[in-house]
């Protein structure tokens, strides 16, 4: 085995395990009292992994493609395999953007015109065109797994049109940034829990899913998460609109 073979290797194993731990503390802040100390600790902790499975899936991601190159798999033999890359690829941008997103806005909740920032607004736009760049593919080099990369390509463009939007006008709802952190927090998990059933799960207990149901393992995470975001937002707002007249 080759060193690049085994840092490739090593890689992965990081990437699992991070991811591992991960999604066990994406849990702990849903459940745990808002703003307690549970909430935060947990709360770094996805946050750090996020980070480490972002970076270990953009690099796994561009060292699939050029492998395949090098092997002489085009793209013409097998899209899916490239499709499989680029929506590695694409995830990972979504949930590095959608996580810093979550973090900054609190942060910056006191003086919300400082979450604009340039490196932010790159992540927003890199959101959008790893959105429109997974559409582009799917539509370009059609295979199977395109319908997929087609109904998952949204969710970039609604977190960094959300994450720009918010930059441009940051007090133009009360109470923006705690629904921002709720959204974002909630679609990183999204995105983890997408990783974990479409790349992880299967492998570790090797089920195999045909027909219909090979699709299950990629919309579940979103068909579940997104109204999750909706009613969890609704009812803090509902919540703050009653607690903001006793508090006048």
């Amino acid at each position: 085995m080759t060193v690049a073979a085994l840092l490739f290797d090593a890689l992965i194993a990081v990437h699992v395990a991070t991811g591992f731990v991960g999604l066990a503390a994406f849990w702990v802040p849903v459940f745990a009292r808002k703003g307690g100390r549970r909430h935060v600790t947990a709360g770094r902790v996805y946050t750090y992994c996020a980070y480490v499975v972002t970076l270990s899936a953009l690099t796994a991601a561009t060292g699939r493609a050029v492998s395949y190159r090098v092997g002489g798999i085009s793209l013409a033999d097998r899209p899916d395999l490239y499709g499989f890359s680029l929506f590695l690829g694409y995830l990972g941008v979504v949930t590095f953007a959608t996580v810093r997103q979550a973090i900054r806005v609190v942060a910056t909740r006191r003086a919300p015109e400082t979450l604009r920032t340039p490196f932010h607004e790159a992540l927003g736009w890199a959101s959008i065109t790893g959105s429109l760049a997974v559409i582009a593919f799917a539509l370009g080099v059609w295979s199977d797994i395109s319908p997929v990369l087609l109904g998952l390509s949204p969710i970039g463009l609604f977190t960094g049109t959300g994450m720009l939007r918010l930059m441009r006008d940051p007090g133009a709802r009360h109470m923006s940034w705690f629904y921002s952190h709720l959204g974002s927090m909630l679609g990183g998990g999204i995105a983890f829990h997408t990783a974990f059933f479409v790349f992880g799960a299967q492998r570790l207990w090797a089920y195999d899913l045909a027909g219909p149901l090979a699709v299950v393992p990629w919309i579940l995470p979103t068909v579940v998460g997104i109204p999750a975001i909706v009613l969890w937002t609704r009812y803090y707002r509902r919540r703050f609109s009653r607690r903001a007249p006793a508090t006048a």
